[in-house]
């Protein structure tokens, strides 16, 4: 439309507009809420979680690569976590946790399991390689740390590094052979090129199908380095073959791994920080009493004038005169100290008013607070509240067993992984030495040995002995099991309670049942009963055992 046409265009009354607008707005307002209508249909068959609405402006919508991620946050993820190790008493509770339940007072005990061609125990055999093992292990590591003080180490290095790093060292110590326990750190995270065809990232060269053929560690001290190691730059170039390397995998093609205390640190720290602020505000308030209000803002004699008057007391024992711009110094100075004692007054100058800063948040009580935060990072621990928090008080016998239970499982799972990823290795790798070193075993039976070797880890006495005892007698009875499987799952070696038995009752004789355990046996020899009846009966005690009679 032209400016004459809007110069000479009839005037609009005043009802057209008013009908205009009603009009648009009601277009408007129906287009918006088709949109409205279509937008919930579309949201009913999509997933919620990929929504993005206004209030998740702070979720991300789009994910790198584990590695890229590791690349970049690595060190601080392992100094906070180390940090946290050290300094956080919830950090060091689950520490405490994983070495007494994964590891206990004995450790994880090697147990041989050689057989002669009858198929009996070779008794002799198993010792000796168990003993020299154990002797072995005195030593076992190149700054002289027992095999037990390994085992600590190893499994600390996990929660607090996310790794476990060490290296095989042939030729070295009175056997011939130590491992090396090593600084995760030394795999130098920042390193990245190609290498003779191979790539390097985050220190592990790595060939085309992703397999690791070397390791770049960092030069942490000069020397002499032996003829199969390169030196490029400030890294050595260290074989595969001499590193084992081991983390928990959680993608594929991950290269690192990152400390298991990583997961719910930063919630830690906040409840951390928490308590620290809530101790020194508790602390304040119970020690400051008010103020002062002069009518000159002058504070009355108190810390200040008592600094004051002790440095003019040690500069008159010194045989010092002070001038008057030296304590008018000094009085300044001594102003800028504070301190707070019981029953403490301030003064506030002149012209001031104090407000107290007072918020609703937290609005539950601190146990609460704390309480809520413990649970959470519990949870990613694989523990309960319970344990870490060491609160059992509305704990009951259900809530207890139910929280174990759990828990148990969750220590043999790491128990299984430090098997796999130190005990089995390192007996692989020692077994020659060992072999040689020890008379009357043989070279050639290498691969026997290796196949014979178990490893018995910490087990945990039953919530309800009388219970478990009962129930492994019933498995018994029924061949559900094993005499020799119970007392591995106690946690102990059945070739020793058996030569303990065996000695036992060659001095006192066998041990007699109680009256209890023999009233407590069903008689089903009654002469009277025929066979049928018998197995009636049986049948009804239990369709196991019937079956097994019948057959």
């Amino acid at each position: 439309m032209g400016l004459l046409s809007h110069i000479f265009a009839p005037k609009e009354s005043a009802a057209d507009r008013a009908a205009w607008l009603d009009n648009a707005v009601r277009s408007i307002a129906t287009q918006a809420h088709h949109h409205y209508l279509g937008d919930l249909r579309a949201a009913g068959r999509s997933f919620q979680a990929a929504e993005t609405p206004a209030w998740t402006d702070s979720w991300p919508t789009t994910a790198a690569a584990l590695n890229e991620d590791l690349a970049r946050q690595l060190p601080t993820l392992r100094a906070r976590s180390r940090g946290m190790a050290r300094n956080n008493e919830w950090a060091i509770r689950y520490l405490l946790q994983l070495d007494d339940n994964v590891l206990g007072d004995a450790g994880i005990r090697l147990q041989m399991r050689l057989t002669k061609r009858d198929g009996s125990a070779d008794d002799i055999q198993n010792d000796r390689l168990e003993g020299a093992f154990a002797t072995w292990g005195e030593a076992c590591e190149v700054s002289g740390l027992s095999w037990r003080e390994v085992e600590t180490i190893a499994l600390a290095s996990l929660p607090q590094d996310g790794e476990l790093l060490y290296r095989l060292r042939p030729g070295v110590g009175p056997l011939g052979f130590q491992i090396q326990l090593l600084d995760p750190d030394l795999i130098d995270v920042t390193l990245r090129r190609d290498w003779g065809g191979n790539r390097v990232r985050m220190g592990v060269e790595i060939n085309d199908d992703g397999l690791p053929v070397a390791y770049w560690l960092k030069m942490v001290r000069t020397g002499d380095q032996p003829s199969d190691l390169i030196t490029v730059g400030r890294h050595v170039r260290v074989p595969a073959e001499q590193i084992r390397h081991f983390f928990l995998k959680r993608e594929v093609g991950q290269l690192r791994g990152y400390p298991w205390l990583a997961a719910g640190a930063r919630r830690l720290w906040l409840l951390n920080d928490f308590e620290e602020s809530a101790s020194v505000a508790s602390s304040n308030a119970a020690k400051r009493q008010g103020f002062f209000v002069s009518p000159t803002g002058d504070a009355p004699p108190g810390f200040a004038d008592t600094i004051v008057s002790g440095v003019l007391e040690s500069a008159k024992a010194a045989g010092k005169v002070l001038t008057p711009d030296e304590i008018q110094a000094i009085t300044a100075a001594a102003e800028k100290f504070s301190t707070t004692v019981p029953g403490q007054f301030d003064t506030l100058p002149l012209g001031y008013d104090f407000r107290t800063f007072e918020s609703k948040w937290p609005n539950i009580e601190a146990s609460s607070y704390v309480k809520s935060h413990l649970r959470g990072w519990s949870a990613a621990r694989g523990m309960s509240y319970v344990t870490i928090g060491n609160d059992l008080e509305s704990v009951n016998y259900s809530s207890a067993q139910v929280g174990i239970v759990g828990e148990r499982e969750h220590y043999k799972t790491i128990q299984g992984r430090l098997v796999r990823w130190l005990h089995a290795q390192v007996f692989s790798a020692a077994l020659p030495y060992l072999v040689l070193a020890t008379p009357a075993l043989k070279m050639e039976r290498l691969a026997v040995y290796k196949a014979a070797a178990t490893w018995v880890p910490r087990r945990w006495s039953p919530l309800d002995p009388v219970k478990a005892a009962n129930a492994s007698e019933i498995n018994l009875r029924l061949k559900l099991t094993s005499r020799r499987r119970i007392i591995l799952e106690r946690g102990e070696d059945p070739d020793e309670i058996a030569d303990e038995i065996e000695r036992e009752e060659q001095q006192y004789g066998p041990v007699e049942p109680s009256p209890s355990a023999v009233a407590a046996t069903p008689a089903d020899d009654d002469p009277e009963t025929t066979e049928d009846e018998t197995a009636k009966k049986k049948a009804l005690r239990h369709p196991l055992v019937a079956v097994r009679d019948m057959n």
